[in-house]
């Protein structure tokens, strides 16, 4: 029963976290851009991660400003967008690319 009630709040708790999050391709590399949230069911703090294949960064973060850290994520996928890699928001399944 004590495996089943983790179980459940771990699902829970992966949902509260939820964050948006971007895939982009280029010439078969991937790069990933989310928002991390730190709390449960709060918009702050949070922080900007990029990953590459061999490395993960926080390029920004931010502890009282709610949307500072998704203006700055989608902000970024424009950006790479303009370096010619496609990007996703793997949030939205019915979203165009973007930055193209």
């Amino acid at each position: 029963m004590k495996v089943i009630i983790l179980l459940v709040l771990s699902i829970l708790s992966f949902q509260v976290y939820a964050q948006d999050r971007y895939v982009c391709h280029k010439d078969g590399a991937e790069r990933t851009v989310e928002v991390v949230y730190s709390q449960p069911g709060s918009k702050v703090p949070c922080e900007v991660k990029y990953t590459k294949p061999d490395s993960n960064k926080i390029l920004w973060s931010a502890n009282h400003e709610v949307g500072y850290c998704e203006t700055k994520a989608k902000q970024f996928v424009l950006k790479l967008g303009g370096f010619g890699w496609s990007c996703s928001d793997v949030n939205d399944k019915a979203a165009q690319p973007l930055g193209e």
